[in-house]
């Protein structure tokens, strides 16, 4: 009995580490680092995955066969309208993913 609590404490344990699992990114020629979670993905497909931040002014798109990023940020009113372009490339970002999707996956208790 106590071996089965165990094992289900590790594997509830799992999924939190692995969902909490971010996908890490860096700009071309730059120190600048990005952060992405799982929560702010809004669309997956086979190739791509579109992460949307600050209520929709910031949007990323990252390939996942190249692991290249393209951030594209708004900056309007109160200022005048504005874009901004970034390109980078992430770690692993597939590999990322199936992590997120293994945490989504329930286990048989």
């Amino acid at each position: 009995m106590i071996w089965r609590i165990i094992i289900i404490s590790v594997l509830a344990s799992y999924s939190i580490v692995v969902s909490a699992t971010p996908m890490k990114c860096s700009l071309s020629g730059s120190a600048d680092h990005f952060w992405f979670y799982q929560e702010q993905l809004v669309y997956e497909s086979n190739q791509f995955v579109i992460f949307q931040n600050f209520k929709g002014r910031v949007v990323t798109q990252v390939d996942l066969i190249t692991n290249q990023l393209i951030r594209t940020t708004y900056i309007g009113e109160p200022y005048d309208p504005k874009y901004q372009i970034l390109l980078g490339s992430c770690e692993e970002a597939a590999h990322v993913l199936e992590f997120w999707t293994m945490s989504k996956t329930p286990y048989d208790h």
